[in-house]
């Protein structure tokens, strides 16, 4: 294995660390402001897709929304770049 392809592995796996560690965030944050909207502990499906629609829309959630579609470019470009480098 090349030092470049560890380079790679590394970088791309502090990259996927971050995407995952937001979108994390992201589903705890819709799923407690379903709950505090509907009153249920457990909020169903229309409630989930309502918040979602909200986290596509509002902008108080810019920031986190940038964030995340970054990161994911940000991994689409590293497995590209990890394709050209080969085996």
């Amino acid at each position: 294995m090349t030092a470049t392809r560890i380079i790679l592995l590394v970088l791309g796996a502090a990259i996927f660390a971050a995407w995952a560690w937001h979108m994390f965030r992201v589903l705890f944050l819709l799923r407690k402001r379903a709950g505090t909207e509907t009153g249920q502990m457990f909020p169903g499906p229309s409630a989930a897709w309502h918040q979602w629609g909200r986290f596509f829309r509002s902008p108080e959630d810019r920031i986190l929304r940038q964030r995340l579609t970054g990161l994911t470019l940000g991994l689409l470009v590293w497995m590209v770049g990890l394709a050209f480098v080969g085996s």
